[in-house]
């Protein structure tokens, strides 16, 4: 595989929440392919290696927009999930 171009950030669509993305171009194969990621996970990623699968990168404050390295985390993909939900859960308790 050849060497790739990243591009960006840019904003994100409405389904990952307008979180900012990177896109990459890499030639493969004689082909180029278009992938993209998410900025928080780069970040993250540049500063402690490459992640597995199965884990994402989560905020600490619980404020998307900050994708400060400081408040970034490596979390199971589960655990990241539970800690969404149960925000949520709080969020509508609060509403009532």
């Amino acid at each position: 595989m050849s060497e790739g171009k990243r591009f960006g950030p840019y904003k994100g669509s409405e389904k990952n929440g307008g979180r900012p993305i990177y896109v990459y171009k890499k030639k493969v194969n004689g082909e180029w392919k278009t992938t993209s990621s998410d900025k928080a996970r780069v970040d993250y990623e540049s500063k402690n290696g490459k992640l597995p699968k199965g884990t994402d990168v989560d905020h600490k404050d619980n404020n998307k927009s900050n994708d400060s390295k400081g408040n970034l985390r490596a979390m199971k993909h589960g655990k990241n999930v539970a800690k969404e939900n149960k925000r949520r859960a709080g969020k509508k308790e609060n509403e009532k």
